[in-house]
């Protein structure tokens, strides 16, 4: 943590009360299970206040977002293809697996031949990690961010105390 110097202390830093803020109206399902857990860590640590409501919605639905970006990533891509004509010319249609659940590419067939391309989740579930990452490390909820977050009302407890 270092050492306080006097002249790196904003003596006019607001000191929001400590509390947990309302989650907003308009979260997503998978977020609002999220921000039941989050804030409750959170307010368990000392670090969550009123002014930090926006903060924590951020952190929410970049979670939400990769967990949905998994889950769909976890399922196979099934489309339809043509595979004949019926009598009144209407076309008979079969499924095909265009990528396995949980594989990160699948195979297209264009004019120059097969193509691997990267599913659109693995993209995505990147953008989210990096957003929860960054949303994680102001929160101090990483090892190596904790030592730089102060929570209030914590007090480190003297060992030798207790001794007498």
């Amino acid at each position: 943590m270092g050492t306080t110097r006097s002249d790196r202390v904003n003596p006019k830093e607001p000191k929001p009360k400590r509390a947990r803020p309302t989650a907003p109206a308009g979260l997503s399902k998978r977020a609002k299970t999220v921000w039941t857990k989050a804030a409750r860590l959170l307010d368990g640590m000392g670090v969550l206040t009123t002014a930090d409501g926006l903060a924590l919605e951020g952190l929410c639905e970049a979670v939400a977002d990769e967990l949905e970006a998994r889950a769909s990533l976890a399922r196979p891509i099934v489309t339809q293809v043509p595979d004949g004509m019926c009598d009144d010319d209407t076309p008979i249609m079969r499924e095909i697996e265009v990528a396995a659940a949980g594989a990160q590419t699948y195979v297209t067939i264009g004019k120059s031949g097969p193509m691997v391309r990267m599913r659109p989740e693995v993209a995505a579930i990147a953008d989210a990690n990096r957003r929860v990452a960054m949303w994680l490390a102001k929160f101090g909820l990483t090892p190596a961010d904790r030592s730089k977050v102060g929570a209030e009302g914590q007090q480190k407890e003297n060992a030798f105390q207790k001794i007498g």
